[in-house]
């Protein structure tokens, strides 16, 4: 994936955070963007307002990521004004239209605040929840999500997503609003999945998976001033897809074998009830088989089916075990001498550093990293 950045700093090779100040940045605030060039000016003023705002006063500093998507409307061009004009504003670009997953991943990959923020480019998710938001994982959560209890789309896209959040609910998290963007999240937690497909709507169920806590909060939702939706018929048929697969990744991806073995086994034990039947009829009632025949043919399927099927699950366990082998199959939350560790494979304690803050191996390995080179030029 291309990318390339921009911010207000002067020179061409800086540290993407300089403009930011030597603080530690503790909020980032993610705004992947697709052809919304009308929506971003106004967009990124808000939250600019919002950020200096007192509710924001215990979660700055703050930078604003804005990950252009491929833009081909000319949002580029202001992307680059904003972030000449705020200095807490940067800008992402990738070198085609990835998606919006792809546009999140990336903006997520280049955050380094201790929360993260995630909202739609179209103005639709307001703001002034952001503070609200953040305040819930104060509170201990991990993952706060948008509920767009109000929502201000047409029934074209209201009834599908409806439809696709009470099918999500199976995948674990009990949310009335899976496809809001507006969430937010704590890096540590976010940084432990990867995204494809159409997986930014099922975030909260990759994180229930993990074992984090994950609430939601009724926020405001506006309707599109300017622009055009990005949601069709395809997405609505991928997000299905990709819904199908997060249900059997939750609950079956350590043991598929329980699943693909569980209905071989039920397959082979219909079609061995019938051929059993057909032999009794045929051997101690002397009834012709031939009469019978479409049954027969089910049976030698459903045998051959089910047989198939525990084999595959014998060989999705193999795989899945070789897949897992590395990885630590539970999360700790808190030990009994009250500590809080960060989860990682090898479960050791999170390391302290000089000033006694505790972190990630993750966070750690990010903080050693050279600074990036970011390209000003058109």
């Amino acid at each position: 994936m291309g990318l390339e950045f921009a911010d207000a700093a002067s020179s061409t090779t800086a540290d993407p955070s300089a403009t930011l100040g030597e603080h530690h940045v503790r909020t980032s605030i993610v705004l992947p963007v697709y052809n919304e060039r009308e929506n971003l000016h106004p967009l990124v003023g808000e939250l600019v307002d919002v950020v200096e705002s007192n509710a924001m006063a215990c979660f700055r500093p703050v930078e604003i990521t804005v990950v252009d998507d491929g833009s081909t409307d000319g949002t580029n061009a202001v992307i680059r004004e904003l972030a000449a004009e705020f200095d807490s504003v940067r800008g992402v670009f990738l070198s085609r239209n990835f998606g919006q997953s792809a546009a999140l991943s990336a903006g997520i990959d280049e955050s380094v605040g201790e929360y993260i923020v995630t909202l739609d480019g179209d103005g639709q998710n307001d703001p002034a929840d952001v503070p609200r938001l953040l305040s819930r994982l104060t509170d201990g959560y991990d993952c706060v999500s948008g509920w767009r209890k109000d929502r201000r789309d047409p029934f074209t896209k209201t009834i599908p997503s409806a439809v696709q959040t009470s099918l999500a609910t199976l995948t674990g998290p009990d949310i009335h609003d899976f496809g809001c963007t507006l969430k937010a999240y704590r890096a540590d937690a976010i940084e432990e999945i990867q995204l494809r497909g159409e997986g930014h709507r099922y975030i909260p169920a990759k994180l229930y998976d993990r074992g984090f806590s994950i609430t939601e909060v009724p926020v405001n939702h506006r309707p599109r001033t300017a622009g055009s939706s990005k949601y069709g018929a395809g997405r609505l048929l991928r997000g299905f897809v990709d819904l199908g697969f997060e249900i059997f990744w939750n609950r079956y991806s350590v043991r598929p074998l329980h699943l693909l073995g569980g209905l071989g086994v039920s397959l082979l034990a219909v079609g061995g009830l019938l051929g059993s039947h057909a032999v009794v009829s045929k051997y101690a009632f002397g009834a012709a088989l031939t009469p019978h025949l479409p049954r027969l043919v089910l049976t030698i399927a459903l045998i051959l089916f089910g047989f198939q099927l525990v084999m595959f699950g014998v060989l999705a366990e193999m795989l899945s075990r070789l897949l897992y082998q590395d990885e630590c199959p539970y999360r700790i939350e808190r030990v009994d001498n009250g500590e809080t560790p960060e989860q990682r494979p090898n479960g050791r304690p999170a390391e302290e550093t000089a000033t006694g803050e505790r972190t990630t191996a993750k966070t750690a390995e990010r903080d050693s990293e050279t600074p990036r080179t970011i390209d000003f030029s058109e």
